[in-house]
């Protein structure tokens, strides 16, 4: 369980920049939004070193996204690189949760051995561990389709939306059910 935790907050962390845009591109256009995504992204960078003491690799990898994905919208003038950044996050996360779920190699637990270590998992908890796995790999590939396409045809609410609200809405329904299985 703790390592769905650190997970999932580590990918909320992570979206913060994004709302954060979202409302910053709305009042003041794709350049300030970008300066202040970025800055955000820095400063949840400081924030996690000055309280854990460490660099969170998580946030390091989200926050050099930002920054050239931002950098490349600002050099453009085209906030649509940015506005995938969501997707390729998960893309990385999916082609991880992926060799999770589908082969033999339990990569994610292997990444996160720091908050693993000590912990003995039965084959029944890995097994049920790879069926949350695959439950999470065909949401994540759903999500990142929405998140590309309101990308590109949707307007920058409703995008916002896919990205962020409703990521976390399906992984809430996502989350119920899985304890609704482990019930059962």
């Amino acid at each position: 369980m703790l390592e769905r935790k650190e997970l999932l907050k580590n990918l909320a962390i992570g979206f913060i920049p994004l709302l954060v845009f979202i409302v910053a591109d709305a009042l003041f256009g794709l350049t300030i939004g970008l300066i202040v995504a970025i800055s955000l992204g820095m400063v949840e960078l400081a924030y996690i070193f000055y309280r854990e003491k460490r660099i969170e690799r998580f946030v390091l990898f989200d926050i050099g996204l930002i920054i050239a994905l931002g950098l490349v919208s600002l050099i453009l003038q085209n906030d649509i690189f940015f506005k995938l950044k969501p997707a390729l996050i998960e893309g990385i996360l999916l082609v991880l949760i992926g060799i999770t779920a589908f082969s033999s190699s339990p990569v994610l637990l292997m990444m996160m051995g720091r908050y693993t270590r000590g912990m003995e998992i039965s084959e029944q908890q890995y097994a049920d561990m790879r069926r949350m796995m695959r439950n999470m790999f065909y949401l994540l590939a759903v999500h990142i389709v929405l998140v590309v396409y309101s990308a590109f045809f949707m307007s920058n609410e409703a995008w916002g939306f896919i990205s962020g609200g409703l990521f976390y809405i399906a992984l809430g329904v996502l989350m119920l059910y899985e304890f609704w299985q482990v019930r059962q």
